[in-house]
């Protein structure tokens, strides 16, 4: 499987040794996270100007697409056995490295 690399403290695969509800636990948190963001997105769409917001709509449309998947995703890894869930947490961690590139993307859109 391929690594983040360790010094991202945001990865919560620092140590894919850990047990399967550490890792739900830590991707709970982190889509969390993740719903505060694209809501302060949200909230800067409002705000933005007429001709600006129907792009920010669609980018927000795509950012909540992306946290509904791994939502998906979790609650199915959540579910697996001890077995196999290691082959879906490396969807979740595929899906949560997209869904934090993309927020960081549309951040620094909304910012410019």
């Amino acid at each position: 499987m391929g690594q983040i690399p360790h010094s991202d403290r945001e990865n919560p695969w620092l140590d894919f040794d850990m047990d399967k509800e550490k890792v739900v636990a830590r991707l709970h948190k982190r889509i969390d996270k993740a719903s505060r963001k694209i809501d302060e997105l949200k909230l800067q769409t409002h705000l933005a100007k007429a001709d600006a917001r129907v792009s920010y709509e669609e980018r927000i449309r795509s950012l909540d697409d992306q946290r509904d998947k791994l939502r998906d995703e979790i609650h199915r890894l959540q579910h697996l056995t001890s077995d196999a869930w290691e082959d879906v947490a490396e969807g979740c961690k595929n899906s949560w490295i997209e869904l934090k590139t993309s927020l960081q993307k549309a951040a620094d859109e909304f910012k410019s």
